[in-house]
C-alpha cells in the first residue's frame, strides 16, 4: 500500500522515497568500490602468503576455454 501526506512524502511499508543528488550517488559508489577493492587485495595477500616455491600458488582471475588442433572435428 502507498500513501502520500500532505508534504508529498511517499511511504511505502513503513520505507519513505527520498530524493538523493547524483554527486552524493557517485562518491557512494566510489568508496564501496574502494572497499571492495581493498577487500580483495587483503584476500589476495593472504592467499599469496601460504605460497611455497615448490608447490606455486597461481591467483590468475582470468579464464579461458580451447579446442585443440584436430580433436573432435573427425579428421584423422
Amino acid at each position: 500500500m502507498v500513501t502520500g501526506d500532505a508534504n508529498g512524502n511517499v511511504e511505502i511499508g513503513g520505507l519513505m522515497l527520498c530524493k538523493v543528488s547524483t554527486e552524493y550517488l557517485e562518491s557512494q559508489k566510489e568508496y564501496f568500490d574502494n572497499q571492495a577493492k581493498a577487500q580483495m587485495e587483503s584476500v589476495d595477500n593472504h592467499y599469496m602468503r601460504n605460497n611455497d616455491p615448490r608447490m606455486p600458488l597461481f591467483s590468475e582471475r582470468k579464464s579461458s576455454t580451447s579446442r585443440g588442433q584436430g580433436f573432435g572435428n573427425g579428421s584423422r
